[in-house]
């Protein structure tokens, strides 16, 4: 009698154990990948606006989004059809339909001299292969010795200061 609970009782932690290894086993999720190409900025706003942004950044107006592949894509930011940064940033899948994306930096001459350097990274939600929208933490620095009459300009009051760029864009 003894043998038969203690085969009984051995019995059912293995079917426990069984069950819970099922139940640990996650499902991969396959992300929402943007389609190739260009695509139209619909909306854009500042938050957490130390640079007064609002008044003198002009938000990009266009991206285009290439090397799509199963859990990353890179994008490119334009203004008036000229390219923002030195580089593409590239996009990785983090989780549900979100994307975090590699730093991009540029600069632009304000005057003969002073330089208004800009870094940012982003992160990029996913609505549906044609609808997204994104968010990127810009850091605004100067380089030069008009940078205080550059800050003045500016509305910034002082550089470095840093500012959140929110975006909408849809597939053309």
């Amino acid at each position: 009698m003894y043998r038969i609970l203690l085969f009984a009782l051995l019995s059912s932690l293995g079917l426990v154990g069984c069950g819970s290894d099922e139940t640990d086993t996650a499902e991969e999720v396959t992300p929402t990948l943007p389609k190739s190409g260009d695509w139209t900025i619909v909306t854009t706003g500042y938050s957490n606006d130390d640079c007064n942004a609002d008044g003198f950044l002009i938000p990009f107006d266009e991206i285009s989004i290439a090397d799509v592949d199963t859990s990353s894509f890179s994008i490119t930011y334009y203004l008036e059809n000229v390219r923002i940064g030195e580089s593409s940033s590239s996009c990785s899948h983090v989780g549900d339909d979100i994307f975090d994306c590699s730093e991009i930096a540029h600069s632009t001459p304000f005057s003969s001299n002073a330089t208004i350097n800009m870094t940012a990274v982003g992160s990029v939600t996913m609505i549906s292969e044609t609808s997204i929208s994104g968010a990127g933490n810009l850091v605004l620095d100067c380089t030069g010795a008009d940078c205080p009459s550059v800050a003045a300009m500016t509305t910034t009051g002082s550089l470095p200061c840093d500012t959140t760029l929110n975006w909408t864009a849809t597939a053309e």
